[in-house]
């Protein structure tokens, strides 16, 4: 099976990674010739497919499944059209899409449908989160510690309405994805979320101790928002357990980063090869697969001669990615690196089914990245 991956950022690289793992090939398609995922595809078709270059549309018209992997509005609409006419299978609901990429929108729909999250400001108490309503994960968050901070932000503000300001909830943060059809939805390992200083995502651990009524509830939540919004695809859905509840802070239907690989480490269930099963297929060909083990996915990078660990936004700048196994005493590496003393990016991916053990080989990884030249 062939499937075509449309945009090479994290995106991009998680399924090209999910797609080799899977046994099929990867087409990558992307107009930047240096998109990190380059280097880990199969073939790379470098092409503009808002303007149907004819390599481009050739690629897809190759594969057995179109997977957009990106959050560009015109290049998801242009990538909709081009299967639409072409008749091509595509792993993407752009209706449920237009739902979850707005805050507001997504939010007041599991307000009206009783489904737990952050109270709005002036609601609940500071500190608060602003966040802007188009944009998904980290970008644009802000954090204000008074009211009045959040006054001041909305009077210096030239588009108010573009923001969505809620209470800060303190206390871990999970994710869980959904994939499926209307009646017939899955969800799978839920995975921890670990966030750097400015609220992005750095590491993530599977599986996560939430307890058997903890996954219960997640499971409820997800498979009730996924149909809210009539998913024909995949979703992913953010909460934070404040004490109370589980309260959902965001949800998007698009293959995500970093978790589907965490998933696959410690339970074998892949996403990419889900997703073909329900659009190629019109329904699930595996049996669903509890984790047999503990995984950790992190980001580090060499800077100013120091490594440290980030969130997910520094590996959009990554060089075109090499896959390493083995490396610096991770199992599966993606990295940039050299072999000179240069700064490099890289996503790490260690598994064990004991966490003691899990937890010492990652703290060797991170002694390996100190010596490296």
């Amino acid at each position: 099976m062939k499937i075509a991956i449309i945009g090479g950022k994290l995106q991009g690289t998680e399924a090209v990674f999910l797609t080799r793992e899977a046994g099929f090939e990867s087409i990558l398609i992307d107009s930047n010739p240096d998109v990190p995922a380059s280097g880990l595809a199969d073939r790379f078709v470098c092409g503009d497919v808002i303007a149907g270059d004819p390599e481009v549309i050739a690629a897809m018209e190759e594969a057995d499944m179109v997977l957009p992997c990106n959050e560009n509005d015109e290049l998801l609409t242009a990538v909709c059209n081009i299967c639409r006419e072409k008749n091509l299978k595509l792993a993407f609901d752009p209706d449920a899409y237009d739902i979850t990429k707005s805050k507001a929108a997504s939010d007041a729909l599991m307000h009206d449908h009783g489904i737990p999250a952050p109270r709005y400001f002036p609601e609940g108490k500071a500190p608060y989160i602003i966040k802007p309503s188009g944009e998904s994960g980290s970008a644009g968050v802000r954090k204000a510690d008074s009211q009045q901070a959040v006054e001041d932000f909305l009077a210096d503000c030239e588009y108010p309405e573009g923001w969505v300001i809620q209470e800060y909830l303190e206390g871990p943060s999970y994710s869980i994805e959904v994939i499926g059809v209307p009646g017939n939805y899955r969800t799978y390992a839920v995975t921890q979320i670990h966030m750097d200083q400015v609220y992005d995502c750095c590491k993530v651990t599977a599986p996560c101790l939430v307890g058997e009524s903890g996954e219960k509830r997640f499971d409820e939540i997800g498979r009730k928002l996924a149909e809210l919004v009539n998913l024909h695809g995949i979703m992913d859905v953010e909460v934070i357990d404040d004490g109370e509840d589980l309260k959902v802070l965001e949800i998007d239907a698009r293959l995500p980063s970093q978790t589907p690989i965490a998933v696959l480490k410690c339970s074998g269930m892949n996403y990419v090869r889900e997703l073909a099963d329900i659009v190629c297929h019109g329904e699930f060909q595996t049996r669903l697969t509890a984790p047999v083990c503990y995984s950790i996915y992190e980001h580090y990078r060499r800077k100013d001669g120091h490594i440290v660990q980030e969130g997910e936004h520094m590996m959009a700048e990554a060089r075109p990615l090499a896959l390493r196994e083995n490396f610096c005493s991770a199992q599966v590496v993606m990295t940039d690196y050299d072999g000179t003393g240069s700064s490099f990016r890289g996503i790490f991916v260690c598994w064990d089914e004991s966490a003691q053990r899990l937890e010492q080989r990652c703290r060797q990884v991170n002694a390996d990245l100190k010596r490296l030249p």
